[in-house]
């Protein structure tokens, strides 16, 4: 899964408040993202030929695990979601993630080989140590411009900082990365993706003093 599938970020604070998302959200949350993550490069790279219909899908594969475990939020409505996993979520982010392969398979053209082995070399570069690690952030087009995005980053910065850990992330989206150094987090890696696939960046907020 992209720990920061998101879409091109230029917004403004807009004062509203995150909140977690139950069930009953997951369908207009995966149509959220599909349509935020349309030409992503971390989902069109391991599945280039994915129609819309597809990514919805896709989505509500993903997101699935995350309303149960309490780590999706949501803003207006459904238009804007971010999934911010805490340590201990985190840290089974690759039990997670490939629990969910059975399901994404079937949505390749290559019954997952590509997907799996992007989303292999990915897992390889989260943190060793407890972070909270950003999976993705979403808004809907017509909602974009409004500081949804950037609330719901700042909503888990500041939860990670309360917990005394770093926050981590990964984009392909070379737009997004100074919307990230602008909320503090700094580029501690960047590695383009084995057999031609996409340039990542690492990103973590700096370590708190114990």
């Amino acid at each position: 899964m992209p720990a920061a599938r998101a879409y091109s970020m230029s917004m403004n604070h807009a004062g509203a408040v995150p909140e977690l998302a139950g069930p009953g959200d997951l369908p207009a949350l995966a149509v959220t993202c599909a349509v935020a993550f349309g030409d992503d490069a971390m989902i069109r790279w391991p599945m280039p030929e994915a129609t819309p219909a597809t990514l919805v899908e896709l989505f509500r594969v993903i997101l699935d695990p995350y309303v149960e475990s309490s780590v999706l939020w949501k803003m207006d409505g459904c238009d804007g979601a971010a999934a911010w996993l805490p340590p201990s979520v985190a840290g089974r982010f690759a039990e997670i993630e490939q629990s969910a392969r059975a399901a994404i398979n079937p949505l390749t053209s290559d019954g997952g080989l590509r997907y799996a082995a992007f989303w292999d070399w990915l897992g390889d570069h989260l943190p060793g140590e407890p972070c909270w690690f950003l999976d993705l952030v979403a808004v809907a087009p017509a909602a974009q411009g409004r500081g949804l995005g950037r609330t719901l980053v700042m909503h888990g910065l500041e939860l990670a900082r309360a917990d005394g850990c770093p926050a981590f992330l990964e984009t392909g989206n070379p737009r997004n990365v100074p919307f990230y150094q602008s909320l503090g987090l700094q580029i501690v890696d960047e590695q383009r993706a084995p057999d031609g696939g996409p340039t990542i960046w690492f990103m973590q907020t700096p370590r708190l003093p114990r």
